[in-house]
Formats: C-alpha cells, sequence, structure tokens
C-alpha cells in the first residue's frame, strides 16, 4: 500500500473452492483511499472469482474482507463494480442507465447530467444504448458505477472489448474520475501494459497454493510519477519482472 495512504480495503487471508478444488489460498493484501492496484495472472489463478468475493457478489470463501475496518457481508453502495461487458439495461435511456442504483427511473437526477459530463457524453440522458458505440458505452457504464459515489470501483477487464485507440483513451478517462472523485481502484486486466500506465501497485496472482490455487505471488510498486509516458524504460523493467514471476508460475509444456 502507498505511504501514508489511510487503509480502504482488507483481504484477509481469502480462500475459496469450487467441487472440492481450491481456487484461491490465503490471499492477503490492502488497498489505501484513493490507489489504484491492478489484479494480473495467468487464466484461471482466481482474478474474478477473488474480485466477485470483494464485490460481496459471492459469499462463500474463507477469510475476511473489510472496508474502513468493517467485515462486508454482501454488496455495498460504497462498491462500484464494472465488468467487462457494459451490460446497460437496453430498454432504459442512458440517463437511466446511470442513475439505475437509485431507482431505474432517475435518469434526470442532476448528478447524471454531471457525470456524463465528465465522461465526455453530455446531453445524452435520453440515448438509447443501441445508439452508442462500445467505447461510449462502456463510458457510461463508468457514470453509472461513481453515481453511487463509492469508495472503490472493481473493474474486471472493463476495456477489454473495445480497440486499442478506445482503450488508450478510457484508461486516461479512469485514472482522471479517480483523481476528480478521490476514489479507489482495483483493476483486473491481462494487459501488463496497462497495469503498469494504471497502477500505483500491481499484485500478481499466480497458481502456486494447493492444486494450483491462486496464491498473491507478488506485490510491486510502481514508483513512475504522473503523467507516465508509455514508453518509459522503469515501466519495461517491471513489465519483465511480472513476466518472469507469470513464467515461473506456470507448468512447463
Amino acid at each position: 500500500m502507498q505511504p501514508n495512504a489511510p487503509t480502504l480495503l482488507e483481504v484477509r487471508a481469502v480462500s475459496k473452492g469450487y467441487d472440492g478444488r481450491t481456487v484461491l489460498e490465503r490471499v492477503t493484501f490492502a488497498i489505501g483511499r484513493g490507489e489504484i492496484v491492478s489484479l494480473v495472472g495467468p487464466s484461471g489463478c482466481g482474478k474474478s472469482t477473488l474480485l466477485r468475493a470483494i464485490a460481496g457478489l459471492d459469499r462463500d470463501f474463507d477469510g475476511e474482507i473489510l472496508l474502513d475496518g468493517v467485515p462486508q457481508r454482501g454488496p455495498s453502495a460504497r462498491v462500484g463494480v464494472i465488468f467487462q461487458e457494459p451490460r446497460l439495461l437496453p430498454w432504459l435511456n442512458v440517463g437511466h442507465n446511470v442513475a439505475f442504483s437509485a431507482r431505474p427511473q432517475r435518469g434526470t437526477d442532476p448528478r447524471v447530467a454531471e457525470l456524463l459530463g465528465e465522461v465526455g457524453l453530455a446531453g445524452l440522458e435520453k440515448t438509447l444504448p443501441k445508439q452508442l458505440s462500445g467505447g461510449m458505452a462502456q463510458r457510461v457504464a463508468l457514470a453509472r458505477g461513481l453515481f453511487p459515489r463509492p469508495d472503490l470501483l472493481l473493474l474486471d477487464e472493463p476495456f477489454s472489448a473495445v480497440d486499442a485507440i478506445t482503450r488508450t483513451r478510457l484508461q486516461d478517462l479512469l485514472l482522471s474520475l479517480t483523481r476528480a472523485h478521490g476514489t479507489a481502484a482495483l483493476l483486473v486486466t491481462h494487459d501488463l501494459d496497462e497495469a503498469l500506465y494504471l497502477s500505483d501497485r500491481v499484485l500478481l496472482l499466480a497458481p502456486s497454493g494447493r492444486n494450483g490455487a491462486g496464491c498473491l505471488a507478488r506485490d510491486v510498486e510502481i514508483a513512475a510519477p504522473r503523467p507516465r509516458d508509455r514508453r518509459d524504460a522503469s515501466l519495461a523493467r517491471v513489465r519483465d519482472e511480472l513476466l518472469s514471476g507469470i513464467g515461473a508460475a506456470l507448468p512447463a509444456a
């Protein structure tokens, strides 16, 4: 965790199994207020499973998840979730989608217009999702995630379904939004360059526990100042370190 950042989220020895197979084993870390942390690792090591547990969508696990020291027992308005797909409700306009966590017909709330302005979609409250591009739809999803004023955003590969140019724009948008709102973020991604560009820290989850269960293998601080140059040599060195860690965790071919 970053120095001097008050602790927001604590994940304590979280373990999870399915059908007799251990998926996560004693995963422990903390995230400070306003901190951006990426969770990387090979497919199948439990990244999305861990995110669902933190979101309160899966309560069948061992260990503890605390927000400001309070154990979490289910979904919370203090935790926003943004999925790989925008998951907008097609029968609701953009405004009502953004405000859905309050009530589906709260699209006229002044906060909706404010958030749509922040994500570059001012004036599109009455637009239907089918009229949006993929990048625009994901901007709506970001606005929806921020509508309840969460302390923590959980993002599960949120930019993987858009083209490379849109992806870089959405990455910069996420940085500006978390900074403006003081929101911490935990991002699952398979893109190490994305993790290095966005994050204060990168957590490597690797299948090194019992039966290949996901364990926290590394917690790497990214010291490069912002705004970052994607071609920064120091980021390339950290990328190589993480790739080595992933490679060491994979079984031999």
